[in-house]
C-alpha cells in the first residue's frame, strides 16, 4: 500500500489576460487551470452520453453512433488531461497537481473556468440543444486571428495559445532561435521527471493522437498542438485535423470536437431514446436505500479511479522489478480496468434504475460525479470499495459474479487516501 498526499499543490499565481506568460509560476498556473478544465469535460460528455438507451441496440438503430462519437471525444479529453499533465512534469511541478482532490474535482452546474462571456456547465440527458448550446460553445473555435488570452478569454483556443506563447517566452524562442535559447531551455525543464509522464497509447483506441513526451520546447509545443488540433479551439474553416497531430499522414484525419457535435446537433448523428436522467443530480437526494448506496458505490468508484491516476504520475516507468515487472506499466492497465470496468459498470446499472419516490421521482438514476469523502483514511480503498459493493450486490445482483465489479474491485490496487485534502 502507498499512501499520497493530496494537498501537495502550491499556491496559484494571479493571471491577467493583458500580461503575457513570463514567470514559470504564471505558467504553472496557466497548466493547473487547463488540466482542471480538460477534467471537467469527461463527466460532463459522459453523463450524456450514457443517457442514451444502447442496451440491446442494433449497430444500426439511432443512438449506439452518437454514443460512439462521444466517447471517442472522451477518450481524447483523456488524452489532453495527460498532456496537460505531462507539460506540469515537465517544468518541474509533477508533485502538485493531485488529481484526487476536491478542490480539483469539477462540480455541476458549474461555470466554464475562465471564460467571457459565462457558459454554465451542466449534467444533463442528451439532446440536440444540450450539445448546440453547452458543447458546442464549450469546444468553440478561435478565430484564426484571434489574439491570445489567459484569464479572460472567449474560446479554450486562445487560452491555450497564451500557453503557447508563454513557453515560447520561457525558452527565449525568436525568429533565429524558433525552438529556444539553449539555455534558457535546460533551465524550464531543469527538474523535468521524463519517467513519470504518461507516454503509452494503448488505452487511445477510439480516438486520436497519442501521449507526448515533454522534454524541450518542440515536444511541449506538439503537445499544446494536439490539443488545440483536435477541437479546443481549432479554426472553423478547417474541417479535419490529423488522427495523430504530432506525426501526419496522408490521407488519415478525423473531425474535431466542434465538428463532431456539430453531427449531432444538426441531427446528423440521432440521438435515439435516452434515459429520463435528472439534470446535475446530488446522491445525497437520492432515496435512502439501494438506489442512494449505488449512487455512492459509483462516486466512490470514481473517486478512486482519479486516486489511481495520481498513482500512475508518482510511479516511475524507469522502476523494473528484476528486470521482468514494471509496477508502472502494471497500475496503467489497472487503470483501465478501473475505468473500463469499475466505474463504467457501476453507472451502466445505475442509468437503468427507476427512481420511484423523492426529489427525481420518474426518473432514473444516474453518475452524479460527486468526490467521495467516505474512505477511511489510512485503510485501503479497495477494503471500503467491496463493503459498498456488498451492500448493493442483493438488489443488484449484475454487480457480482464473474468478471463482475465486485470481482474487479478485488483484482485493483489496495491505495490508501490521506488527509486533508488541501
Amino acid at each position: 500500500m502507498t499512501t499520497i498526499q493530496a494537498s501537495a499543490h502550491l499556491p496559484l499565481v494571479p493571471i491577467r489576460a493583458d500580461e503575457p506568460i513570463d514567470t514559470v509560476e504564471k505558467l504553472y498556473s496557466h497548466l493547473y487551470l487547463a488540466a482542471k478544465l480538460e477534467l471537467s469535460t469527461i463527466p460532463l460528455y459522459l453523463y450524456a452520453g450514457y443517457s442514451i438507451k444502447t442496451q440491446n441496440a442494433s449497430q444500426w438503430a439511432p443512438g449506439p453512433g452518437a454514443f460512439r462519437l462521444i466517447k471517442s471525444i472522451v477518450i481524447e479529453e483523456m488524452l489532453h488531461l495527460s498532456l496537460a499533465r505531462n507539460l506540469i512534469i515537465a517544468i518541474g511541478y509533477g508533485d502538485s497537481v493531485p488529481f484526487c482532490d476536491p478542490l480539483f474535482v469539477p462540480a455541476y452546474p458549474g461555470d466554464m473556468l475562465n471564460r467571457i462571456p459565462k457558459l454554465q456547465l451542466r449534467l444533463a440527458p442528451l439532446t440536440r440543444e444540450l450539445v448546440r448550446d453547452v458543447f458546442m460553445e464549450f469546444e468553440l473555435p478561435a478565430k484564426a486571428d484571434a489574439a491570445p488570452e489567459s484569464e479572460e478569454y472567449h474560446t479554450i483556443g486562445q487560452f491555450y495559445q497564451a500557453i503557447h506563447d508563454g513557453f515560447g517566452n520561457l525558452c527565449g524562442a525568436g525568429k533565429a532561435n524558433p525552438w529556444g535559447d539553449p539555455d534558457r531551455t535546460r533551465e524550464l525543464f531543469k527538474s523535468n521527471r521524463p519517467d513519470l509522464q504518461y507516454v503509452s497509447a494503448y488505452w487511445n483506441q477510439g480516438g486520436g493522437g497519442e501521449p507526448q513526451l515533454v522534454h524541450d520546447l518542440r515536444s511541449a509545443l506538439t503537445a499544446i498542438n494536439t490539443i488545440v488540433e483536435q477541437g479546443e479551439g481549432m479554426n472553423p474553416d478547417l474541417q479535419k485535423v490529423p488522427l495523430r497531430p504530432e506525426a501526419p499522414q496522408p490521407g488519415q484525419f478525423e473531425e474535431p470536437h466542434y465538428q463532431k457535435f456539430q453531427r449531432i446537433a444538426r441531427g446528423w448523428e440521432p440521438i435515439g431514446e435516452v434515459y429520463p436522467v435528472p439534470e446535475n443530480p446530488r446522491v445525497e437526494d437520492y432515496p435512502a436505500g439501494p438506489v442512494r448506496d449505488l449512487g455512492l458505490l459509483c462516486n466512490a468508484a470514481y473517486t478512486y479511479v482519479l486516486r489511481l491516476l495520481d498513482e500512475v504520475y508518482s510511479s516511475s516507468w524507469e522502476d523494473v522489478d528484476g528486470g521482468r515487472t514494471s509496477r508502472r506499466y502494471g497500475l496503467e492497465r489497472k487503470f483501465i480496468a478501473a475505468m473500463q470496468g469499475l466505474l463504467f459498470g457501476v453507472v451502466n446499472q445505475l442509468v437503468r434504475v427507476p427512481i420511484d419516490k423523492g426529489t427525481y421521482k420518474g426518473c432514473h438514476a444516474a453518475p452524479t460525479f460527486e468526490f467521495y469523502d467516505g474512505f477511511p483514511e489510512g485503510e485501503p480503498m479497495t477494503d471500503h470499495l467491496r463493503e459498498l459493493c456488498d451492500k448493493v450486490v442483493p438488489h443488484f445482483p449484475g454487480l457480482g459474479g464473474d468478471n463482475s465489479v465486485l470481482w474487479l474491485i478485488g483484482k485493483m490496487p489496495p491505495l490508501t487516501l490521506a488527509r486533508p485534502y488541501a
